[in-house]
Parts: structure tokens; sequence; C-alpha cells
């Protein structure tokens, strides 16, 4: 099989709207060949519970959301009952400049977390002021979320009310678009960037199939968790991004 220089593929999970893809845009930017395939696609559900638990607001302490969807499940959920305006006084957390930035544009929630970067750096930044917070944590997250924020929390003292408000499944459509961007499996990018570890484990034995010596290939993993998931199967870590953030990743490709 060719790989393809200075060539990347991003692996990532469905976005949570259209619109320009900006990692797309910065490595177009700096004379790249970008490919994308959607590894992973959400399904909604439990938005009528969470906005029965939104629209009792005095019982919490705040709101944590590990990710966009997160966020875009609250949106959603107001379509139900209006509530979204009253949470603002709330101590609300985010986990990254992603999540961190879908809050802002969806919610006008200006929560802190932008800088946390992954779940247990989060917490420690919860528990500087720990003692503010007698009431539980209201948590909406996904199906495939780690114990790390939970456990790091309760081992302080502090609660989570989780509801679970989507589904993570793989995309059923995956080798079709793989086949569009390798020529039909003849070819394959230097770079390939690996979002999540959900991402990974859902694309990696497509990638094995065809590609012969997957030591030849560039990994690079969004993240110290992502990289750790590439470890964990044994294969070579070409960079790791340490922020979630189109420079980053820019960044070590150039490096």
């Amino acid at each position: 099989m060719m790989i393809r220089p200075k060539s990347v593929l991003l692996l990532k999970a469905q976005d949570s709207e259209d619109g320009p893809d900006k990692y797309e845009d910065i490595l177009r930017a700096n004379a790249f060949e970008v490919n994308r395939v959607k590894t992973l696609v959400f399904n909604f559900k439990n938005l009528q519970k969470l906005a029965e638990k939104l629209a009792n607001r005095d019982e919490y302490s705040g709101v944590i959301f590990s990710s966009p969807r997160c966020v875009q499940a609250v949106q959603l959920s107001s379509e139900i009952s209006n509530h979204l305006e009253q949470w603002k006084v709330k101590d609300n957390f985010v986990v990254g400049e992603t999540t961190y930035k879908a809050a802002l544009d969806k919610l006008a929630w200006n929560c802190t977390g932008g800088s946390a970067g992954n779940a247990k750096n989060l917490a420690n930044d919860i528990l500087k002021n720990k003692l503010k917070y007698s009431k539980p944590f209201l948590f909406p997250h996904g199906n495939l979320k780690s114990d790390t924020l939970n456990l790091e929390l309760e081992k302080e003292g502090l609660q989570l009310d989780g509801v679970e408000v989507y589904e993570t499944t793989p995309n059923p459509n995956i080798e079709t678009d793989f086949a569009n961007v390798t020529s039909q499996f003849h070819s394959i990018p230097e770079y390939i960037v690996f979002f999540s570890p959900s991402g990974f484990n859902s694309s990696i034995d497509l990638i094995g199939r065809f590609a012969t010596d997957l030591n030849k290939l560039k990994f690079i993993a969004l993240g110290p968790v992502t990289e750790l998931a590439i470890c964990d199967k044994n294969m070579l870590v070409y960079g790791t991004a340490k922020k979630p953030n189109p420079e980053e990743l820019l960044k070590v490709i150039l490096s």
C-alpha cells in the first residue's frame, strides 16, 4: 500500500453541528492534504428526565459537562422546559476547551474548566473549593463515560447525579467512508489522528486489514487518554497533542 506524504487523516466522532472543521482548516493552511472519516455516531436519550432535573436548580451545586454532546443534550432538553437562564449563576464546569466553547455558544454559560484538559485535572480544580459544594453536581454523560471524575470527587465527599443522555455507537458506514479516502484501500495518509479511545478502537481493526505494516504509519493521539489506548494495543504513537486543539495537533505534526 502506498503512503501519501504530507497527508493527514482525521478519525473523528460525528460533529455536533455542520460547518467548517477547525482542524482541517489549520492543516490545509499549512499545505497538508486532509481527509476526515467519522468513527462514531451519537443518539440522544433521556432528555425528558434531564429536563426534570434541570427544572430543580436548587437541588444542585451546578452542572459538569464532560463533552460537547452533553452540552447539546441540555440545549435539546430546554426545548421541553426552558430552564437555561437560571443555571448561569451556578458553579458550572467543563472538561476542556471544546466543551467550554460549546457551552458558551449553545447555552451562553461561561463555565470553568476550559483549560483543564482532562477529568482528573478538572476534579482537582473543583476540589480546591470543595467546602462550597454541599449539594451534588448534575452530570449528564454518555454510555462510554469513564469513572475518573466520579471517583476523584466522591473520595472527597462530593456527589454527582448522573443522567445518561446519549449513546455512542460505531459509524455503520465506516468501511465505505474509509474506502473513499484511501483510493479504495490502495493508499493511506502519512499521519492518522485519533481523537478518542473509542474512536481508535472502532477503526484500528479496519486499518489493520489493509495496512500491512502499521508501524510505518504515524499515529497521533489527541490527549494522553487516547495515547494510552493506542499503547495498550502495543502500537507506536508518533506524537501526542497535549491539549485537544488544532494548534497543538499542528505542532505535533510539524515537530
